[in-house]
């Protein structure tokens, strides 16, 4: 078994493909836009991934009005709410968002009771999208104080902002004096590249994209689910400590 350690002070999560698998919902949704507008789903699909919905209903269905994102949120609410059968949990997710909310040497620590979770959420999805699989799927997770989607940035992935934001908005949270080291997970490759442009450690995920597209991307590491990932450490002045066991090789 090949194990790897890797020290940080919080971790950021992309939400669709990395905690939960959204896309054959995503996919009908877009597919059945596209045939409503004589677009090629392929093509769409070669970007859509990791991508703000406004960035791809621009360049894809620019007659659609999306005037205050009322495109956006029709098509996220058709995701949402016609095809929650078909969206489960990556394995690991839950057990990784669960052991970063507590200190495995102290069971009495609980930093989701505290609402100081050491972990956020960074989606291109809207807000109806996002929120409402934490009152569905992820009921029991819980929605994490720090939650930026894609109403909350001027420029979606893989420019750095999302990421940014939650890592500062954590920092102030544990008063850390300096911006804190991150590792962010992603299962796509603007994610990948928004993590890197911020120095952020850069864990992919296979469950989009295959592990020659996530390296190419730069991932430092890339993992077949989160059940790769456990926390070994986690006290309460925000250190943590990760291992990543027999994570995928590039070749």
């Amino acid at each position: 078994m090949t194990v790897y350690t890797v020290d940080t002070d919080v971790c950021l999560f992309d939400l669709d493909g990395t905690i939960i698998t959204t896309i054959v919902a995503a996919e009908e949704a877009w597919t059945k836009l596209c045939k409503q507008h004589n677009v090629d789903p392929q093509e769409l699909f070669k970007i859509s991934h990791g991508t703000r919905t406004v960035e791809v209903l621009a360049q894809f269905f620019p007659d659609i009005d999306n005037t205050d994102n009322k495109g956006v949120h029709l098509l996220e609410a058709d995701i949402a709410d016609n095809y929650l059968d078909t969206i489960g949990v990556i394995p690991g997710a839950r057990e990784l968002l669960s052991a970063l909310d507590k200190d495995p040497q102290d069971q009495s620590v609980n930093f989701r009771k505290e609402q100081k979770r050491k972990w956020a959420i960074v989606t291109s999805g809207s807000p109806y999208m996002a929120t409402s699989w934490f009152s569905t799927i992820l009921k029991d997770i819980g929605k994490p104080e720090v939650f930026i989607t894609a109403e909350n940035v001027s420029v979606g992935k893989p420019d750095p902002e999302g990421y940014t934001k939650a890592r500062e908005l954590l920092s102030t949270t544990w008063n850390y004096k300096s911006s804190c080291r991150a590792v962010v997970f992603e299962d796509a490759p603007v994610g990948i590249r928004a993590g890197n442009a911020m120095n952020a450690v850069t864990i992919g995920i296979t469950s989009s994209y295959s592990k020659q597209t996530l390296f190419a991307a730069g991932a430092d590491y890339v993992v077949a689910d989160l059940t790769h990932v456990t926390v070994t450490e986690n006290t309460e002045n925000g250190h943590i400590k990760l291992q990543i066991k027999d994570p995928l090789i590039e070749n």
